[in-house]
């Protein structure tokens, strides 16, 4: 009786150590609730004096934009700040529609869902917000990296992370589950394999790694 009892024992502490395990393996994309300023450059009427230029810029792009006075550019989407109440309480991007990531080309991997979410979603920060849309990448509830999603088509760049999406169909991959692929890079970078260097990053997909 002994026995049974410590086996039944075992056996529910395997399954409870197994699920507290996988649940340790958490990754979810959240958005902003409004846009945060960046701490990028100075602020649009600090770095610019002449009124007539100001109020050009405004015209075209808002006055979110801030000025590089060394580069002397606007800055479209720049590093932020975020604290958890400053994003949304559910994550636009679920652990299940994150399905990994390929260091090769610097891509991330989604389930078919996150294309149509995205473009429903379009029209919505159109009107909110003129560049990207804010987000955060979360491992666990912490926060690995901030960013901007913004289409492949767009003409503005961002200074920190960024995903840029694309419509198209989702491809069959090697263990026969359908996915899109989106670039992300950090800045311009564009090197291929860069993201490697960040340990926090690869350790957050370490057990979702997508080769060829």
């Amino acid at each position: 009786m002994k026995n049974w009892q410590l086996l039944t024992f075992m056996c529910i502490f395997s399954i409870l150590l197994a699920s507290c395990h996988k649940k340790k393996d958490i990754i979810e994309i959240y958005l902003t609730k409004n846009k945060i300023e960046s701490y990028d450059g100075v602020p649009l009427r600090v770095g610019i004096k002449n009124s007539i230029i100001i109020k050009q810029v405004v015209d075209i792009y808002g006055e979110g934009v801030r000025v590089d006075t060394l580069a002397e550019k606007l800055i479209y989407m720049g590093h932020f700040n975020v604290k958890r109440e400053d994003l949304e309480e559910k994550p636009f991007i679920n652990n299940a529609e994150i399905l990994g990531f390929d260091f090769e080309k610097s891509e991330i991997h989604f389930s078919e869902s996150v294309t149509e979410k995205i473009y429903n979603a379009l029209p919505i920060w159109h009107k909110e917000n003129y560049f990207g849309k804010q987000f955060a990448l979360c491992h666990n509830g912490t926060l690995v990296l901030t960013g901007y999603m913004y289409g492949s088509m767009s003409k503005f760049h961002s200074t920190t992370y960024q995903i840029v999406y694309h419509h198209s169909s989702a491809v069959q991959r090697k263990n026969e589950i359908k996915s899109v692929a989106f670039s992300v890079y950090d800045s311009l970078n564009v090197e291929e394999n860069h993201l490697l260097k960040d340990n926090v990053f690869y350790n957050t997909f370490k057990n979702r790694l997508i080769s060829k």
